[in-house]
């Protein structure tokens, strides 16, 4: 294997394919990020209220 200045090329341009699909990712959890503290502060303000359930044995 030498280097030639095609090897060196192909390494290039999949760094940049790499670096594209990081940047991608990263704008993309921004964007998700941005979604989630958009929602409501109070968790669990509706539904059940707080209590847990309990799971009993069937007996007999």
């Amino acid at each position: 294997m030498t280097d030639t200045p095609e090897n060196h090329a192909d390494e290039a341009e999949g760094k940049e394919k790499f670096r594209e699909a990081l940047e991608r990712k990263a704008r993309n959890a921004r964007s998700q990020q941005a979604h989630h503290e958009g929602r409501l502060k109070i968790k669990g303000s509706s539904g059940p209220n707080g209590q847990s359930r309990t799971f009993r044995r069937k007996s007999g």
